[in-house]
């Protein structure tokens, strides 16, 4: 009687072994198909492997497989701001590729503190995390050459770290930047200001600032000096920065350039406190192409990064690195498109 009110016991899943049997094989040609080497395993034998591991529905356990390989089968990935559109869109490039290869992945947010960034980076070590995909603050080289001479292998997403011997993935800035500056200059613009925060160490930056320089001092601009940076946590040193190019510039043909999104929102939110308007009273260009672009204005003028390339492009070179890749570093400059819209406007057709 009692066994009639058990409840029924759930089906008992397969095992290896079963799928051996099932097969006609061995549990060591099983372990070779689940790993991926088919070099020993006819195609006959392949099939009936696909075959019993169908009608079983035998699904490997990942924490066996990494146990049996020595790996974790997930990626670390460490961005410096996750509330950044361009991290977001990154991250969903590398997730487009980690599933399908049976990876997962581990995500954190430094919030651009380095502090943060060498807590995470411990704690992917310790994770023992197959491959690490950073968006570095630029500070923790030492930590990270730690990892990278534990054997696991390191891809840098829009920042170099000098010193650090890595495959890297960003945008062509240096191609994109003389596109940019260069429709500035053919608008007529007197003065163009650059507005970013702290350019120092994060090489994304210092190339844009460097070209963006370049390009002016070459066409004998005056705005070879006008570059604005802010520290986000010092409070005000934003506003006295606007202020200051609002005041310098003065009944001139000017415009602003924001070397990110996080930086145009807070240019727009401040030009429109100040009652000055987008390309009336000074015009405006960044990086970065968000949804709002479009919409803000006559549109915004943008350079569209690739963000959801680089993705691509970091997870397919990590895993690659996973798989045995042990050639020198590459360093991958994708190309961005500038797009251009009515926040820039011909200094003619203004005053038209």
């Amino acid at each position: 009687m009692d066994s009639i009110n058990q409840p029924p016991r759930p089906p008992q899943k397969a095992t290896i072994a079963d799928v051996a049997k099932a097969a006609g094989v061995s549990k060591t040609t099983i372990s070779r198909y689940l790993s991926g080497d088919y070099k020993s395993i006819s195609d006959a034998t392949l099939q009936r492997i696909k075959q019993s591991v169908k009608e079983l529905r035998y699904r490997p356990s990942r924490l066996a497989r990494g146990l049996r390989q020595d790996r974790s089968y997930s990626i670390g990935m460490i961005f410096a701001d996750i509330s950044n559109p361009f991290s977001t869109s990154v991250l969903k490039g590398a997730e487009d590729v980690c599933t399908k290869q049976g990876y997962s992945m581990i995500v954190c947010n430094t919030d651009n503190d380095p502090e943060k960034e060498k807590n995470y980076i411990a704690m992917m070590h310790a994770q023992r995390v197959d491959g690490l995909i950073i968006h570095p603050t630029g500070q923790n080289l030492e930590n990270l050459r730690e990892l990278s001479e534990d054997q696991i292998p390191i891809v840098l997403i829009d920042r170099r770290i000098p010193g650090l011997k890595v495959d890297t993935v960003g945008t062509d800035n240096e191609q994109a930047m003389i596109e940019a500056t260069g429709h500035f200059l053919d608008q007529g613009f007197e003065r163009i200001g650059f507005f970013s925060q702290p350019i120092q160490r994060v090489s994304s930056r210092i190339e844009r600032a460097q070209t963006f320089v370049r390009i002016l001092s070459a066409a004998g601009h005056p705005s070879v000096d006008d570059i604005y940076e802010y520290e986000p946590r010092i409070q005000g040193q934003f506003d006295e920065q606007l202020d200051r190019f609002i005041a310098e510039t003065q009944g001139q043909y000017r415009m602003i350039f924001a070397v990110n999104v996080v930086t145009q929102l807070k240019l727009i939110n401040a030009l429109q406190k100040r009652g000055l308007r987008i390309p009336e009273d000074v015009g405006f260009a960044g990086v970065d192409d968000s949804e709002w672009a479009p919409v803000v204005g006559s549109g915004l003028t943008t350079i569209a990064q690739p963000t959801f390339e680089i993705g691509n492009k970091a997870m397919e070179r990590i895993l690659e690195r996973i798989a045995g890749d042990n050639g020198p570093e590459q360093h991958f400059a994708l190309s961005a498109n500038l797009i251009t819209r009515g926040s820039t406007p011909s200094r003619n057709a203004k005053i038209l």
